[in-house]
């Protein structure tokens, strides 16, 4: 056994530069490959973290929105809603009307915008949420709930 192995340290041997070449090529072939898996896992982990994000603001007015319809009466409730002040920044078109929220502590500076819409012969109120990126340009998330006095 200890010849063997001393004829194998003892060997002048070595590798071909044509095998070394084919060894980096073929190791940098399958190191590119994983490269590119983590950069598209990395983008994919950024944009569900945005939406979570959005999502998260999405709901958090809903449920300023249902702890105000929970304590109004239908005939009070446009004039006492929660963002008035800025219903004159959007236009109001038939009986639904837009709201632009500006968040606080929104982590990507999001718009969030607020449709309410007067459904009066059922006594109801449809609300939608839209939170859209920091130029309002792509909806991010999308939340809609009735409520009903």
């Amino acid at each position: 056994m200890k010849r063997k192995n001393r004829k194998l340290f003892n060997s002048q041997e070595g590798f071909a530069l044509i095998e070394v070449v084919a060894s980096l090529v073929i190791i940098t072939i399958v190191l590119l490959s994983f490269f590119g898996l983590l950069i598209q896992s990395n983008k994919t982990g950024k944009s569900s973290e945005q939406i979570i994000d959005a999502t998260y603001l999405a709901q958090k007015e809903m449920e300023k929105m249902y702890n105000y319809f929970k304590s109004t009466k239908i005939e009070t409730w446009e004039s006492n809603f929660p963002y008035a002040a800025e219903k004159d920044e959007v236009n109001s078109t038939g009986n639904t009307t837009k709201y632009k929220v500006t968040p606080f502590n929104a982590k990507n500076k999001e718009v969030i915008i607020v449709n309410a819409e007067d459904m009066s012969p059922d006594k109801t109120v449809r609300i939608t949420i839209e939170v859209y990126d920091s130029r309002g340009e792509v909806l991010k998330a999308k939340v809609q709930n009735i409520f009903s006095f």
